[in-house]
């Protein structure tokens, strides 16, 4: 029997379980993991037994194909863990245990050694064996891309600039979603056959022979998997004295053995067959998930089905939730004729975080002109809840984007949300996620020296350029910090096409690439330019602190005259000891970005627009130009900690924003302002992804009416310009209290550039930062 609730739209009531359902809800919750582990993909209950698969594959067979021995090894390290189902489940399949060597899709093989020194199974010689793997067995490392940089500006050069910790290119997640219609619409045989046909026409030489011999390697490995699970199902049901659990071992027999190698009929079938391929994807990213099983839905619906449709629905949610997806899509508009795509899926996708109350899985609801009043009155509840999920997207503006860049509108429509709010054609796009990281507010701080880091005295980084003293007219600084800029863009394309080439060389995303339209056709790998759209993805620090501190040097120094650049430096390298009048002139007597001022925003837009133009000038190794992009996780700490003190009258070391918004405390004109300000960025050209953080205290989310208040600014915001919106709701005493006893407030979610995180699980200093981000908030009530 499927649950109870009939409404799935309902902000009143919350969803309750089948008893079946329920139970695993139970299970799952008692081997909760925290948001590290889940980040990272250990979620495994499973032990290691001393087991280290891809050491052993590549080792007893040396001279085979790197790429034969990466699918071999990735399938042996499946099939030589046990088989795991818990009781009352409907779905089976977990993570891998934590194997010291893996392969993962943001770099290929890597090793962790806490994973050997934290598990007594393995011999004290195995973090030997496993260095000796990643020496020999690694085509390229990190070290090719200091290699790259040391080409270009030469070694030491190159030294001093990581030491000044302001960009990086070498890539991190790489996240994309996987075409999951392609393997629904034709299950793993039908995968095969057409590996098969594409290698029939590409295949030409070694090299691209092995490829396709590698993708039949993994989709055999998947159906071997499935099968495996299907003989343990049914030994277990022929052994179980319980007739209930029994039979949910045998039609979990049934459901393997048949998706194992047909495509799906049922919902059922479909689920199972889709959590296979999301657990040999590291449980990444889902995409529309309401979209490519609707079908499969309906028709459960209508004819029945092993488990409810419902149940089937909430089954693997739970499985979003004990592994830790990065995101999944709701709602938003259908790609061929551009109506409204929200379902009774996108309700229950909903209602499942909302008894969840945790920060995985991610979801995040697409809106547009016509999206229902509900789903958005839903999304509002949930955040009133304390949730910080669901973010929300914008239609318009990344519709606008993606065909301004030539994507057809087709596909631009059917774009979904993945990893920490990067955007993506899913199952057809491989746009970097992210490729690298650049803080723009450091090449001004650089500008202001006339090129000189800050880190190491009087050595000449960045082209000579006047200093801020040498100019005798703001434009002439402008050209200065543009020059400045131009030069850094320019070598961290360099990282960057670095950090592409060891993702391709690697395969880092080989099982990806079997369910990415036009990797199989083109016979490129994911990395290398297979799929259809290649855009690069640069992730964007410090505008609101690069704006403000411009526009402070515009008007205090040049127009008004009320501070001498030579007064202006002096304040900055003494981090305005001595100078709390002019440091209080530059925070006070400016307009800063956030509040709404026309001329203050302008200056955002213009930098920005300079940045991602500039950007945009490059491509990347796989084929196309770099977008602007904005997630920054918690990398607005670290590169605020390697700067000095600001002409905005930022202290040295203090954090930048972690999003699009403005500098912590800088916004003091309530909500609405700062929507408007942020709502003016180009951010139709960060079809990368741009997050904004929103602080929503719990009070304006108290009464029916507050909370109709908060939807209407929120969709105004999203239908003039504004991007991606992901909330926080706690009030300020919450977080202190936390601060001072964390074992009261483990469900406190907030969010941080990205993700969400339990707020007692977050470092010291990203724990002050959010307090003062709250006090900024509350004293504009």
């Amino acid at each position: 029997m499927g649950g109870i609730m009939n409404d799935y739209k309902s902000i009143d009531n919350k969803i309750q379980f089948s008893n079946r359902i329920q139970s695993v809800f139970e299970e799952v919750s008692s081997r909760y993991r925290g948001y590290f582990d889940k980040e990272d993909g250990y979620t495994s209950v499973l032990s290691t037994e001393g087991r280290n698969p891809f050491a052993d594959q590549f080792e007893g067979d040396p001279e085979a194909p790197y790429v034969i021995n990466l699918a071999k090894a990735i399938v042996r390290s499946w099939i030589e863990t046990p088989c795991f189902i818990a009781p009352h489940e409907a779905l089976v399949g977990i993570p891998r245990p934590h194997y010291p060597l893996m392969e993962h899709f943001s770099w290929g093989i890597l090793y962790e050694d806490n994973s050997v020194k934290d598990d007594p199974l393995y011999p004290e010689t195995e973090a030997k064996r496993c260095e000796d793997f990643m020496s020999k067995f690694s085509p390229l490392t990190e070290d090719d891309i200091l290699k790259a940089g040391e080409e270009l500006i030469g070694k030491e050069r190159l030294r001093v600039l990581m030491r000044e910790d302001f960009m990086w290119g070498g890539g991190y997640q790489g996240h994309t979603v996987p075409n999951y219609y392609t393997l629904l619409e034709n299950g793993l045989d039908g995968m095969l056959a057409k590996i098969d046909h594409y290698a029939a026409i590409n295949v030409k030489d070694e090299e691209s022979a092995n490829f396709y011999e590698a993708n039949r390697i993994l989709v055999r490995g998947m159906s071997e998997y499935l099968t495996k699970y299907a003989e343990y199902a049914q030994k277990l049901s022929a052994e179980c004295d319980d007739d209930e659990q029994a039979l949910y071992y045998s039609q979990i027999a049934q459901n393997c053995a048949f998706v194992a190698h047909n495509k799906p009929e049922t919902l059922y079938q479909a689920v199972q067959l889709m959590w296979c391929l999301a657990l040999w994807d590291w449980v990444d990213c889902w995409g529309r998930m309401d979209q490519y099983l609707l079908p499969f839905y309906e028709k459960s619906l209508k004819n029945g089905d092993v488990i409810s449709a419902e149940d089937s629905i909430i089954s693997i949610m739970l499985k979003a939730w004990e592994h830790g997806v990065h995101n999944i899509t709701v709602g938003g508009l259908k790609p061929d004729d551009g109506e409204d795509a929200t379902n009774e899926i996108s309700y229950i996708v909903l209602q499942a975080i909302r008894v969840f109350h945790n920060i995985h899985p991610r979801v995040t609801v697409r809106i547009h002109e016509n999206t229902p009043q509900n789903i958005l009155d839903l999304a509002v509840k949930i955040w009133s809840e304390g949730m910080s999920d669901p973010t929300v997207v914008s239609d318009s503006t990344v519709i606008k984007g993606l065909t301004d860049i030539n994507i057809p509108l087709n596909d631009a429509r059917d774009y979904s949300i993945l990893g920490c709010q990067e955007i993506e054609i899913p199952g057809k796009s491989n746009t970097g996620c992210e490729d690298g990281s650049f803080n723009v507010a450091k090449v001004l701080e650089f500008a202001i020296y006339g090129g000189k880091a800050t880190r190491k005295a009087d050595y000449q980084l960045g082209p000579v350029t006047k200093s801020l003293v040498e100019c005798e007219t703001y434009e002439e600084f402008y050209d200065s910090f543009v020059e400045q800029l131009r030069f850094f863009i320019k070598v961290e394309s360099v990282l960057c096409d670095a950090g592409q080439k060891i993702r391709a060389i690697q395969h880092s995303k080989l099982l990806k690439g079997i369910f990415t339209d036009g990797v199989l056709e083109s016979g490129k790998p994911h990395d290398a330019g297979g799929p259809i759209y290649n855009h690069g993805c640069m992730e964007t620090a410090g505008i609101s602190t690069a704006s403000d501190s411009l526009y402070a040097i515009k008007r205090l120094v040049f127009e008004e005259k009320k501070i001498s650049a030579e007064k202006l430096v002096e304040a900055l390298k003494a981090n305005f000891k001595g100078f709390e009048k002019e440091r209080q002139m530059l925070l006070n007597y400016v307009p800063k970005f956030g509040n709404d001022d026309d001329g203050a925003d302008a200056m955002a837009v213009e930098v920005l627009n300079l940045f991602w133009d500039e950007m945009a000038k490059y491509k990347s190794i796989r084929g196309e130009a770099y977008t602007g992009a904005c997630s920054l996780l918690g990398s607005g700490t670290g590169y605020g900690a390697a700067m000095g003190a600001m002409p905005d009258g930022r202290f040295a070391g203090e954090p930048l924003n972690n999003s699009m918004g403005p500098r912590t405390g800088a916004d003091t004109s309530g909500l609405t302002a700062m929507l408007n300000s942020v709502s003016k960025l180009p951010l139709h050209k960060g079809v990368g992804g741009t997050t904004l953080n929103v602080v929503i205290t719990k009070k304006m989310l108290s009464t029916p009416e507050l909370r109709n208040n908060i939807a209407s600014t929120m969709k105004s915001y999203l239908m003039n310009g504004g991007q991606l919106a992901q909330i926080t709701t706690a009030n300020l005493d919450e977080l202190l209290d936390a601060r001072e006893h964390p074992e009261r407030h483990g469900n406190l979610i907030v969010r941080i550039g990205g993700y969400s995180i339990q707020f007692v699980e977050m470092t010291e200093r990203s724990q002050l930062e959010m307090i003062k981000r709250y006090s900024s908030e509350e004293s504009q009530m």
